[in-house]
């Protein structure tokens, strides 16, 4: 059962973006933001409501001649306010859940037209409600060649194939990365792959539309749990299909407002083995909504006709 419930998740995640997984973000986009914070407020199911908030800050990039250097930080903080009728005796430890992490992307120009890329992202997951212990700290990561096919009348594709080492759904797999990523002209851009889908429309230079697919998964130590003593982890997922509308106040501020429909949930408290040991209602009784707030002075080379 828990093999077939990764091979779903793993087949979701190929049509999905993974906004909050272990692999955080934006990986595999064209217009990546230096800058965000997202905000879903109060989403409820018969069991909990739930919010997040989300942010990214990407610094500088190094170059070192053929090589490109990105460093990003950022942290994901999710919030469960449960309901008195549940059977578990204490909930205080399954309040909050947080994400720390650092992640380094590395480009290598091996020639105008191919290029070796990788990702690895280092990360802390817990509720942090004890000292930290091995459990708390995790890494994905993934590596990728990439080839670059420039269209006559402008714009371009971009092919990337490899490998991921990503946690879905709390397990942890190494599984092949396929993704295609192209600029059609000045209105229209698409991403297909693992782990960000998108069809973008910029309809101007202050507004654009995304068509988009969404997994919120993430996984975290419990460092307490008195009630149950084998939960030791808890893993969250959420896919659901959603429509994004940006606005650019200037060439680099902008506001976001997403919403997105969910198609498939789970929220389980796990042993040792990825075992369930208690199930909440996971089935979101509405849309969930999204605000943010993003900052990307490299916008205007992202959305031009030549690669960035």
């Amino acid at each position: 059962m828990n093999a077939l419930r990764n091979i779903l998740v793993i087949l979701l995640a190929v049509l999905c973006q993974i906004t909050s997984a272990q692999i955080t973000g934006e990986v595999n986009v064209l217009d990546r933001d230096v800058f965000y914070v997202n905000y879903i407020p109060l989403s409820s199911t018969n069991d909990f409501e739930y919010q997040r908030l989300s942010s990214k800050l990407g610094m500088p990039p190094i170059y070192i001649k053929k090589l490109s250097l990105y460093n990003t930080v950022g942290i994901d903080m999710h919030s469960f306010n449960y309901q008195n009728n549940l059977s578990l005796i204490h909930t205080s430890n399954l309040e909050r859940f947080y994400n720390i992490n650092y992640s380094l992307f590395s480009n290598y120009k091996l020639s105008n037209k191919w290029s070796l890329n990788a990702l690895g992202n280092f990360f802390i997951n817990s509720n942090l409600e004890d000292e930290l212990s091995g459990d708390d700290f995790n890494f994905n990561g993934n590596i990728y060649v990439e080839r670059t096919f420039l269209r006559k009348n402008g714009g371009y594709f971009l092919v990337g194939l490899g490998a991921a080492y990503m946690t879905l759904n709390g397990s942890t797999n190494l599984t092949p990365m396929v993704h295609v990523k192209a600029r059609l002209n000045e209105h229209w851009s698409f991403v297909v792959g693992l782990p960000n889908t998108y069809v973008k429309w910029d309809i101007n230079k202050n507004h654009s539309l995304k068509v988009l697919g969404e997994l919120n998964d993430f996984s975290a130590n419990i460092n307490t749990m008195p009630e149950l003593n084998n939960a030791n982890k808890t893993v969250f997922t959420t896919a659901s299909v959603g429509l994004e509308y940006n606005y650019w106040i200037s060439s680099f501020l902008g506001v976001m407002l997403r919403g997105n429909y969910p198609v498939w949930d789970n929220y389980e408290l796990r042993n040792s083995d990825n075992d369930a040991i208690y199930k909440f209602d996971s089935g979101f009784n509405q849309p969930i909504i999204s605000i943010g707030v993003k900052f990307n002075p490299l916008r205007n080379l992202q959305n031009g006709l030549n690669p960035f």
